[in-house]
């Protein structure tokens, strides 16, 4: 084919044009493109051992966060209540933790909203206690030493296991302690009984063998697991948490899909006994959502706190504030299911 020279003339224009363009317009094409060429935006994320961070473990192992353009890190942290510290003071962008710790930053007027619920859970809570503190029945826990994590859903828990069989706070004895340090005031005896959550709580019966004995919640009785964090980063990045829940989603699917397989990854992931979910796993459920049990909790803790004086508090916050559905609704609108 032969090229008159006016067509030479206008490639070689057309090809110093392009050549321009893109040298001006190249490092915004690389940022667009960047999340596929291994620039991944860095992203903090708290969690705790309890099953109900697991879904983030299953989704970091299985790739889904990379996919979204993510480079996840988690943080570990013994407690909810530490998890979503981290994220009020910028250490985390997000953490997994239950209500009641979010009922406290709340009343205290704290910006902190939840994303999604992320696990529901009955009988994940209990207590373990000595035997040989001449305690064989809940009722014999009156006037013990209990030790309990404050201002965590296990400090809630045990008080309604004790208002169950008509005991009040004030009639126990309770010792502020951490998750990993339960085991050796147990075993030391500085406490007569533990309340707390799994994993620990079959760590600590397994500890004290024929010397232990346990009390679990009973009923109904639904506690949550959300992720959640700052309302400010939440509100300014929700392109990002979009991008973070469809990767929990995803690994959502995997525990419907094939939930005896995705428990026995979660609990290699998180370094828990696979038969955690063996014996309470059937009262376990990964969800990704939020509802009207999630409010209905956190009243009811915030009422808990304020009658207790827990919290300098005089009423209960309007929770509906505390929750930032926007970026769920965008990836998953039937799963928001709240009353306004």
């Amino acid at each position: 084919m032969i090229f008159s020279k006016n067509t030479k003339m206008l490639i070689a224009v057309l090809a110093l044009v392009l050549g321009l363009i893109l040298r001006v317009f190249w490092q915004p094409i690389v940022s667009w493109f960047s999340p596929a060429i291994g620039q991944k935006q860095k992203i903090t994320l708290a969690v705790t051992k309890y099953p109900g961070s697991g879904l983030l473990y299953l989704a970091l192992e299985k790739g889904y966060f990379a996919r979204e353009g993510f480079d996840v890190s988690l943080q570990p942290h013994s407690s909810g209540r530490d998890a979503l510290s981290a994220t009020q003071s910028g250490q985390a962008d997000l953490g997994t933790v239950a209500d009641l710790p979010i009922v406290y930053e709340s009343m205290k007027g704290q910006q902190v909203s939840v994303v999604a619920t992320i696990f529901n859970a009955r009988q994940s809570y209990g207590v373990i206690a000595r035997r040989d503190r001449l305690i064989h029945r809940f009722s014999d826990l009156k006037g013990k030493k209990i030790g309990v994590t404050l201002r965590t859903d296990g400090h809630y828990v045990f008080s309604t296991m004790l208002a169950r069989h008509h005991i009040s706070l004030d009639q126990v004895q309770i010792e502020n302690v951490v998750p990993e340090k339960m085991m050796d005031a147990l075993l030391r005896g500085e406490v007569d009984a533990v309340s707390t959550w799994e994993p620990w709580l079959k760590d600590f019966s397994r500890a004290l063998d024929k010397n232990g004995i346990e009390f679990r919640t009973i009923g109904d009785f639904v506690l949550n697991y959300n992720l959640a964090g700052r309302s400010e980063w939440i509100a300014n990045n929700q392109n990002i948490v979009q991008g973070l829940l469809r990767a929990i989603i995803k690994a959502k699917d995997d525990v419907d899909e094939n939930p005896q397989e995705a428990f026995t990854l979660i609990a290699r992931l998180m370094n828990i006994e696979r038969s955690v979910f063996d014996t309470v796993g059937p009262n376990y459920r990964y969800v990704v959502h939020l509802d009207q049990n999630l409010l209905f909790m956190m009243k009811d803790q915030a009422r808990w706190a304020i009658e207790n004086k827990f919290s300098d508090a005089a009423m209960t916050p309007d929770f509906l504030k505390s929750i930032d559905a926007r970026a769920l609704i965008a990836v998953h609108p039937d799963a928001v299911k709240l009353v306004k």
